[in-house]
């Protein structure tokens, strides 16, 4: 038999998603890490990204991709990712795993 909190816990974790989303949300004029689908080919997802802004690097996958918005682009860097199917668009500091690697 299911809990009783489980609707409870269900619906406190459903609005907390967004908040999380929102605060990890990239400067309006900084780079951001897009996440592209999975299945996605490395040179799609670069093929995307650099269609939207300048690729600084590629994170720990493929479908990965840190962008910087180009100087002259009217149109802010997120709303560019997402347009060219970025499932996700998040600050690169955020990113933690996805980060690219230190070339050390």
């Amino acid at each position: 038999m299911a809990s009783p909190w489980l609707p409870s816990a269900g619906l406190c974790l459903a609005s907390l998603l967004p908040a999380l989303a929102f605060g990890a949300a990239p400067r309006a004029d900084g780079p951001a890490a897009a996440i592209f689908p999975p299945w996605w080919s490395a040179a799609r997802s670069l093929a995307a990204a650099d269609s939207a802004g300048d690729v600084n690097a590629v994170g720990l996958r493929p479908f990965i991709v840190i962008a910087s918005p180009e100087p002259d682009s009217s149109q802010p860097l997120a709303q560019a990712l997402r347009a060219q199917g970025a499932w996700l668009v998040i600050d690169p500091g955020l990113a933690g795993p996805c980060s690219p690697t230190d070339p050390a």
